[in-house]
């Protein structure tokens, strides 16, 4: 645990919108609150994941890769998971494939939640997850939904219940 914290770590899942743009603000997100001595699930699909750089050696004990399967859309090409992956003119199919997410994660984090050992403190999503709010609430959970410019400001996650 950092020498500056004095609380307990915490278990924080973090959520990224679908384009590396944001995939890779929010994975240096996870590393720098694993290298706190933070627990982190990182979760997004499984190619985004595939095609993510390594996490540092330190960091990776701390910070679990999650992959929730991208639904199928009509139309849209198979592995079309990150924006990187398809035309602009197909984004509504992204976007339909992408609401598709909200079951998986929030059977990702009702099993989360089903052990207090496991059970995440907080939620950073992207601001795009309206479904991830949703779940937070349903099971409890703190959730902060953040853009990726805004990760350069300062981020104050206690693990106060008030």
């Amino acid at each position: 645990m950092d020498a500056r914290s004095s609380s307990s770590p915490l278990r924080i899942v973090i959520s990224p919108w679908l384009a590396f743009g944001h995939l890779l603000p929010y994975l240096e997100l996870a590393e720098r609150l694993a290298s706190r001595g933070h627990r982190v699930s990182y979760v997004s699909t499984p190619r985004n994941i595939a095609r993510l750089p390594p996490l540092r050696p330190a960091t990776a004990p701390r910070v679990d890769l999650v992959a929730l399967p991208l639904p199928r859309v009509e139309g849209l090409p198979d592995g079309a998971e990150s924006s990187h992956d398809f035309p602009v003119e197909m984004r509504e199919l992204h976007l339909k494939a992408f609401d598709g997410l909200a079951a998986p994660f929030g059977e990702f984090l009702a099993a989360a939640c089903a052990d207090e050992a496991t059970k995440p403190h907080w939620i950073v999503a992207d601001a795009f997850h309206h479904w991830a709010a949703a779940s937070a609430l349903d099971h409890k959970v703190r959730s902060s939904p953040r853009k990726p410019a805004s990760l350069r400001a300062p981020i104050y996650i206690s693990d106060s219940q008030n």
